[in-house]
């Protein structure tokens, strides 16, 4: 207990004496350079190695003295690096000499003058350097390091980009970025950001947080030569409601650097706007509303673009068209009708009653055929309101079903499905996707008089068919056994070199069978086709059915 009071004491001692040591900072030279840590109050760590003395001479094991002893000071080394290096001992150099990378954007909204007086700015820098570094970057998009100190001219013009919309935009984060590249070694590292602050990409403000922790001073010059002479056409504000045949005001926004004239186009689609359509107007620096009346004879989607063809005021000036795509600005609104209906008859002659009775309540009809059901979301979503009346289900395609799920899921649109002779389940439309859209079922009893089918699938599994050839093939099987009725019968033959029977002629109800055995198709070998007509046509010949189909 004596000794243990006795380390412990040391311990105590020694953590007081390196707290003491912490708090007037540790600094020390050594070969040349100086060094010192950065968080010395970590070296009470080390107060703990007189722990290891006791625990040497309470071992139990059976080691020579000097062994043990030289365990003691590895453990005392040991613990003095992990202690230097939680202290962060770090290697400090005064520096004398500074380096300064000045970054200049050269986007186009920075006018000429701008770049006149960025030039000027770095020249002075570069007579002034003495022993110190200077370097230029000028950026836009992109950044550039421009090469500095030649005879002729140390500090050349600042050109701006030539490659196409190149200068159309300002990254300052990125030009930071470079500059980290350009500094050289034992110089004090700053950075002189001359630029008019409008930034279209990056993060400079990020950046410049970096910047500080890689020791790197970030100084700002404002680029306060003001904005280059420019008109722009802001925006197009139209009515939330249009009615067809009322006329409404369309509200232009005009942006002007500088005082300007222009002479103003409205478009309604691709001729000039019909009321009201040109004007020439005088425009103060801000933003100068104009008003346009028009109206819109016909209704759907209605497209309006202003046009501003910029002048000068004065004879003589510039004319301030810095921009050239800004000088228009386009805007579509959809103008509401008359509610529009597809209506898809199945038997002809019959849509008259349904077609007059819609057209009588003020709806558009549009009356079509099975064959003009639509193939496109966009001929589909025309329609407010979708009628299919009396159609089979061989009659719609499975892209064409899977359309019309999505009319009614995503797009909102208002479906009818009428019955008739081809309709629900007589139509062949049990276990379609039809009965998913719908909230009804479709299994109801077939008429007596419906003659029974027997059908067999003669399908090419050769070489040829290998990938989606073949898949498809086999969901088109998969597709007509699920659309076969119960009392049908149906065979699978696939044949490359040799026919063979996937599926042997049954009753369509094993739907579950018949599906797995057409899944095990798979394509291989050459191709013969006559021994598998020759196989189909022998089965059917055995099998009672009123049609039969191969």
């Amino acid at each position: 207990l004596v000794a243990l009071g006795f380390t412990l004491a040391a311990c105590a001692a020694l953590a007081w004496w390196l707290m003491g040591v912490a708090a007037a900072g540790v600094r020390f030279d050594w070969g040349g350079q100086t060094y010192e840590l950065l968080q010395p109050t970590w070296l009470v760590v080390f107060a703990v190695t007189p722990l290891f003395a006791l625990a040497v001479t309470r071992s139990l094991a059976d080691l020579p003295a000097a062994q043990r002893w030289l365990g003691v000071l590895v453990r005392a080394a040991l613990t003095a690096l992990l202690t230097l290096a939680v202290a962060r001992l770090a290697r400090t150099t005064d520096a004398t000499r500074v380096s300064t990378v000045f970054l200049v954007d050269v986007s186009e909204s920075v006018p000429d003058p701008a770049l006149d007086d960025a030039r000027e700015t770095v020249r002075a820098a570069w007579d002034a350097r003495g022993e110190s570094d200077v370097q230029l970057v000028t950026f836009a998009r992109d950044a550039h390091a421009v090469p500095l100190g030649a005879e002729d001219d140390p500090v050349p013009e600042l050109p701006r980009f030539e490659e196409a919309d190149a200068g159309r935009g300002s990254d300052l984060q990125t030009a930071l970025q470079l500059a980290y590249g350009l500094f050289p070694p034992g110089h004090l590292r700053r950075v002189v950001l001359l630029s008019d602050g409008n930034q279209t990409s990056g993060d400079v403000l990020a950046e410049a947080s970096r910047a500080r922790d890689f020791g790197v001073r970030v100084h700002v010059r404002p680029m306060r030569q003001g904005a280059p002479p420019e008109v722009a056409v802001r925006e197009l504000v139209l009515p939330d409601r249009i009615e067809v045949g009322e006329p409404f005001p369309v509200r232009a926004r005009v942006f002007a650097s500088v005082p300007a004239a222009a002479r103003l186009r409205l478009y309604q689609g691709e001729t000039l706007n019909g009321l009201d359509s040109v004007r020439d107007v005088e425009l103060e620096p801000g933003e100068t509303e104009i008003e346009f009346r028009s109206i819109v004879r016909v209704a759907g989607p209605v497209t309006y673009r202003l046009t501003a063809e910029p002048k000068a005021r004065v004879e003589g000036e510039p004319v301030p068209n810095r921009f050239a795509e800004n000088d228009e600005f386009e805007t579509t609104v959809v103008v509401p009708g008359k509610p529009t209906v597809l209506y898809v008859e199945g038997m002809e002659g019959r849509a008259t009653y349904l077609a007059r009775a819609l057209s009588a309540a003020d709806f558009d009809v549009d009356v079509r055929g099975p064959r003009a059901i639509p193939t496109s979301m966009r001929e589909l979503e025309r329609f407010d309101f979708f009628v299919l009346s009396d159609v089979s289900a061989e009659q719609v395609s499975l892209g064409q079903l899977d359309l019309i799920e999505r009319y009614v899921r995503d797009v909102g649109g208002g479906f009818l499905f009428a019955g008739g002779e081809n309709g629900y389940g007589l139509g062949g439309w049990q276990g379609t996707r039809m009965e998913q859209i719908l909230p009804v079922r479709m299994d109801a009893e077939r008429r007596r008089d419906q003659p029974s089918l027997a059908l067999a699938l003669v399908i090419d599994r050769s070489g040829s068919m290998n990938g989606q050839k073949i898949e498809l093939a086999k969901d088109a099987a998969k597709a007509t056994a699920e659309l076969l009725s119960s009392d049908d019968y149906l065979e699978v033959i696939g044949f490359d070199s040799q026919p063979e029977r996937i599926v042997r002629m049954q009753s369509a109800a094993n739907r579950v069978r018949i599906l797995r055995d057409i899944s095990r198709l798979a394509a291989r070998g050459g191709t013969a086709i006559f021994p598998a007509l020759d196989a189909a046509y022998q089965d059917l010949a055995v099998t009672r059915a009123r049609l039969k189909h191969v």
